[in-house]
């Protein structure tokens, strides 16, 4: 019987494919769950409402500071070559 395992050696294979599985599942709970528990304990009653204005979407309310939120649609700086530029870098 050569070329052949015996039943015993293919064992810690099965149970290393097995935790190789499992692993990640495991992992990924208890993300889950670490979020869960942060989103909770946010200590926020008020989680805003988003009225659109002629300007856009406004956060009217909840828990954020207006000055540390930055918007995301600002015109850019500088002019067209100068943004050429500062992308080719």
């Amino acid at each position: 019987m050569t070329g052949t395992q015996s039943v015993g050696a293919r064992r810690p294979v099965r149970r290393a494919a097995r935790l190789g599985l499992i692993a990640p599942l495991v992992a990924a709970a208890a993300l889950t769950g670490a979020a869960v528990f942060t989103v909770s304990q946010a200590g926020c009653d008020d989680p805003g409402t988003l009225v659109s204005t002629h300007h856009g979407p406004v956060l009217v309310g909840g828990c954020s500071v207006p000055g540390l939120v930055l918007p995301g649609h600002t015109p850019p700086h500088g002019s067209a070559n100068d943004q050429a530029d500062a992308r080719r870098g």
